[in-house]
C-alpha cells in the first residue's frame, strides 16, 4: 500500500491493480477516444477488462460506497495529479508589493500607479511602501503626500484594507479591488 506522503503540497499516491483489495464491486470510470463508460461492475472483471486494454486499475476514492476505480495510465494519471497541484499553488501568491520614496518624480509616480492598476485587475493586492531616510523621517507629515497622491489616484478601482501605518522608517498600505 502506498504510504501517504505528508508534505503540504504533496498527493497521496491511491492505491493501484493488486493493492486494491477487499471490494465486491466499484464504480468504474473509463474513457477512450472510442467508447467510455461509468458503471458499476464486479471486481473480477474490472480487473479483466483493463489487463486487455493494457491499462491500470486505479483507486480514486475509497470511502464511498461503491468505491470509485478508474481504468488509466497509472503514470499519466499521476503526471496530471502533479500538474494539477502545481497550477493550484499558482494562484496563491497574491499580495504584489510597489515602492516609493518621498521625492518621487511624477512620471516615476504614474509608471507605478499603472502597474498596481493592473495588480488589482488581476484580484491581486497591493502593498505600498514608502521609505523614508533622513530628515524626511522628522517630516513624516510632508513625506506620505505621495502616498496619499496614490491612494487618491488608485481610489477608482481599489480601497485601502489599512490605513497607512507606520514601521520604522517605512510607512505601509495594502489595497485591494473594490
Amino acid at each position: 500500500m502506498a504510504k501517504p506522503n505528508k508534505k503540504k503540497n504533496s498527493i497521496v499516491e491511491p492505491r493501484v491493480n493488486d493493492e486494491i483489495r477487499g471490494y465486491d464491486t466499484a464504480r468504474v470510470i473509463y474513457s477512450d477516444s472510442e467508447n467510455g463508460f461509468n458503471e458499476i461492475m464486479p471486481m473480477g472483471e474490472i480487473f479483466a477488462f483493463a489487463e486487455s486494454v493494457e491499462l491500470d486499475v486505479i483507486e480514486v476514492n475509497p470511502k464511498m460506497s461503491p468505491p470509485i476505480v478508474k481504468i488509466a495510465d497509472y503514470s499519466k494519471y499521476l503526471f496530471d495529479l502533479k500538474k494539477s497541484l502545481k497550477n493550484r499553488n499558482k494562484n496563491n501568491i497574491s499580495l504584489k508589493e510597489v515602492q516609493l520614496s518621498t521625492n518621487i518624480s511624477e512620471h516615476d509616480l504614474n509608471t507605478k500607479e499603472n502597474k498596481a492598476r493592473e495588480f488589482i485587475k488581476k484580484g491581486d493586492k497591493v502593498k505600498v511602501v514608502l521609505t523614508m531616510r533622513g530628515r524626511e523621517l522628522s517630516r513624516r507629515d510632508m513625506s506620505k503626500k505621495c502616498v496619499f497622491q496614490f491612494l487618491e489616484d488608485l481610489s477608482d478601482i481599489a480601497v485601502p484594507e489599512t490605513m497607512p501605518r507606520d514601521e520604522g522608517n517605512k510607512c505601509i498600505v495594502i489595497l485591494k479591488k473594490k
